[in-house]
């Protein structure tokens, strides 16, 4: 798993490439989320384009990036993910409690018109 940091305004967002299952992956992203709540970041978005298979660990470490941000009173927000991916997070229930989107653009303008820390 390989995560590309990027920012535009006040939005950090994470560009995923691999797989998000169990093991190093998983470590790897915790580890970034916990460094942006660290820091102070309030607003993330994460872009699941490159990431073509999830499995229990990743969902998990997915809701841990959720809550810890929700409960700094942040967002996290997810976009662009694979077919599979969706399929995952539907058969899990976990896409009714993430806030996902089709594309960067849609999520960027969903951080402007959503109040800070308030569920979709």
């Amino acid at each position: 798993m390989t995560i590309n940091v990027r920012t535009k305004g006040d939005i950090t967002i994470l560009d995923l490439q691999g797989n998000l299952g169990l093991g190093e992956s998983v470590a790897t992203f915790r580890n970034q989320i916990q460094e942006l709540v660290s820091a102070g970041v309030k607003k993330v978005a994460v872009n699941l384009a490159g990431v073509m298979f999830v499995d229990s660990s990743g969902i998990g470490s997915m809701v841990g990036a959720h809550t810890a941000l929700e409960g700094i009173g942040g967002q996290c927000k997810f976009f662009a993910a694979q077919p599979r991916v969706i399929r995952t997070l539907d058969l899990t229930h976990m896409s009714e409690v993430f806030d996902m989107h089709d594309g960067e653009a849609a999520t960027l303008a969903s951080f402007a018109s959503s109040p800070q820390g308030s569920r979709p």
